[in-house]
């Protein structure tokens, strides 16, 4: 490849009206159950990790805290919590934590023969190594609701880089971002980006455009993922303050 090759500028779209309306949108369809629950889905399939490293800081073995999170996305789905006034004052980060200690206050009277959720698979469990991912986030230092926090930032960083991942590769730019994600809201050290160069056929000059454009991209999906899980898109700026200060612990 040249320099002068197809740039990894910013891609299509994808996901963008998705991720700006799904919390707004499970707020404003309290009365379309099919649509809410769609929309309510999405965030809880997005937003499963928080929840899992939440229960494990508190003292749940790996099974159990699968059990939970399970069954607490059924609970939030198919209950009427969500029906309730003003939930989390438009925020879906603190409506979801209030509604989980909400259920593991209840638990004892949720609990049934089967495991928790009723036997139902809301989260597939044999796709994700979960304990693998909530250890690549390890905040043993901080007390479960810090850590909720911090993990609520990381897993909205990660959403949006596979956003972008997957906005690279529909573009074809499969390999470049392979090469070049690991500079993505870092400092490039001496020569790494000469590094890149020679392993993209390219120039310094050129991989630092890439990566320029790619980092404005991901800034843009870090925002979109925020606006997610807001009603108000006014508090976006405040949200990503928040988000700032988690991941800095």
């Amino acid at each position: 490849m040249s320099g002068s090759a197809a740039t990894p500028t910013s891609g299509p779209q994808e996901g963008t009206a998705f991720a700006s309306t799904q919390w707004s949108l499970v707020l404003e369809t309290r009365s379309d159950s099919a649509n809410r629950r769609t929309a309510l889905e999405g965030l809880c399939r997005a937003y499963w990790l928080p929840i899992y490293g939440y229960l494990r800081r508190r003292g749940h073995a790996p099974p159990d805290a699968e059990d939970l999170t399970q069954g607490f996305f059924l609970y939030l789905l198919e209950g009427d919590f969500l029906d309730r006034p003003d939930p989390a004052k438009g925020r879906f980060r603190g409506y979801l934590i209030g509604a989980l200690k909400h259920f593991l206050a209840g638990e004892s009277r949720h609990a049934s023969a089967q495991k928790r959720g009723g036997g139902a698979q809301f989260i597939d469990w044999a796709s994700l190594d979960a304990e693998r991912e909530f250890l690549a986030q390890d905040q043993s230092q901080q007390d479960p609701s810090a850590a909720y926090e911090t993990s609520w930032a990381l897993t909205v960083m990660s959403n949006a880089l596979r956003r972008l991942e997957a906005e690279q590769a529909a573009a074809g730019r499969a390999r470049q971002f392979g090469v070049l994600k690991g500079y993505l809201s870092t400092t490039p050290t001496r020569g790494e980006y000469d590094d890149a160069a020679l392993a993209l056929g390219t120039t310094r000059a050129t991989v630092a455009v890439w990566i320029f454009r790619l980092n404005r991209r991901y800034a843009e999906l870090v925002r979109l993922e925020v606006a997610a899980s807001l009603q108000d898109p006014a508090e976006v700026k405040n949200e990503m303050r928040h988000l700032l200060q988690a991941l800095r612990g």
